[in-house]
């Protein structure tokens, strides 16, 4: 999911929980799971303008020696 649309997606059940709807509603209204959207209607406004999926920018994924044997054969 593009950073946008993960950011209008909390927006939106945000306002929706303020409105009265259940996070189960919300859920099924945004189609996502009923966890996230728990997630997002506990966040401050701060915290839902962040996207801190993914790795870190620069950041390599760290390989333990059989996996990357495993990777190279």
């Amino acid at each position: 999911m593009k950073k946008e649309l993960l950011i209008s997606k909390r927006k939106k059940a945000k306002e929706l929980h303020e409105n009265g709807w259940s996070n189960r509603k919300i859920a099924r209204h945004l189609l996502v799971s009923k966890d996230s959207v728990g997630k997002w209607v506990r966040m401050d406004e701060r915290e839902v303008l962040i996207d801190n999926r993914g790795w870190e920018r620069g950041t390599s994924r760290k390989y333990a020696p059989e996996t990357k044997q495993q990777i190279i054969t």
